[in-house]
This record gives structure tokens, sequence and C-alpha cells, in this order.
């Protein structure tokens, strides 16, 4: 496997675990690297083995971004994402940003919300990062957008529970319905800030 190199010009931002950069080669990529090794979990593999299920089972990747596995890069092992990009290959904001900057109507706000939902219970995605700044608001064309998940998808760490997520139905559709209400109840206390600064 070949090493890739990557620099501080190539970088785009981090989580509580990972740092983000983008592809060297492909734009349209990015790595994403753990730097906390201390916390007992490595999202990197939770999400590549959670897409692989998905795939397995024939979901749909139009609001998550998909994974191609694992690359050695010189500042450890990474593994590659989607980037979201809008249809002009900008930078995508993310979902808090635009919120918070009331860049949306509220109705425009609520009818993102809703197509996501509609993506997610369909394929019954669990997500546990219910983040705004994790949820990257794509520009399809001039006047089209979608919400695309970037992190947190599958769960927070192996064991029986994750397992159940994924193989039981019943649970699967609980911890679905569960991070979708926590997701809800942390739109609104963001939009509420939005409405504090007026």
């Amino acid at each position: 496997m070949n090493l890739i190199k990557l620099d501080e010009s190539l970088y785009l931002g981090k989580g509580r675990e990972r740092k983000c950069y983008i592809h060297p080669h492909d734009f349209q990529k990015v790595i994403k690297i753990v730097y906390r090794k201390d916390q007992g979990l490595n999202q990197n593999e939770m999400e590549y083995s959670y897409i692989q299920y998905l795939k397995k089972n024939k979901k749909e990747f139009s609001h998550i971004t998909n994974c191609y596995g694992l690359v050695n890069t010189n500042i450890g092992k990474g593994f590659v994402f989607d980037r979201v990009l809008d249809f002009d290959n900008t930078q995508s904001k993310s979902f808090k940003e635009l919120v918070l900057n009331s860049f949306f109507s509220k109705d425009e706000e609520l009818k993102l919300i809703e197509d996501l939902k509609q993506y997610i219970f369909k394929n019954n995605i669990i997500f546990v990062d219910i983040a705004l700044s994790n949820i990257l608001c794509k520009k399809i064309d001039e006047n089209s957008y979608k919400l695309i998940l970037t992190d947190g998808i599958g769960g927070k760490r192996y064991g029986l529970k994750s397992k159940l997520y994924q193989y039981s139905k019943v649970f699967t559709k609980y911890k679905v319905l569960k991070q979708w209400k926590k997701f809800l109840k942390r739109y609104e206390k963001v939009s509420s800030m939005k409405d504090l600064n007026k």
C-alpha cells in the first residue's frame, strides 16, 4: 500500500476523535485519521463496518458518505470517505452554520429535515452523532439542497447493542427513532440560538 503524504494545506477540520484531510490525489474524497486513541473505540472502523453492512443490504447512500477503505499516510492510517461538495465543487457548508445565519426560512429548514427523515427511516440508518456541525448541506443546483450525514454512522462502540442495532429490526427501529428525536431537539436548540441573535 503506497504512502499518501498529508500536510496542513489539506486539513479540513477535526472532531472528538478524528482529523479530516482532503485526499491529495482526489479532491472529491477525504481521509479521516484517528488522533485520540485513548477513547477505547475507533470511529473509522465502526463506520467502515456499518457501511459494509449497508452495502450488503443494498441500502441507499443518497444522504450519507461512502467509505472506500483503509490507506496509509505519513501521519498514520486513515479511511477514505466521500467529500461533500456543492454542484460547483465548492465545500458544502454545515447545517448548523446555515441555520445560525438564517440562510433558509424555517419552512425550508423543515423541508430539508423531512427529506432526511424519509431517507433515514426508509433505510433504517443508525446515526449517533446528532451535531448539526457534522451534517452538511449539499447544494445540488442553484435552487436545491439536501442534508448529508458525515459522522457517527452506525454506533459508538462495538458490543452486543451494536450487533442488535444492526441485525434486529425491532432494536434498529427503536434506535433510529430514539436518535431522530435527539436530533430534532438539537435542531430546535440551535434554531433558538439563532432567534436570540435577532
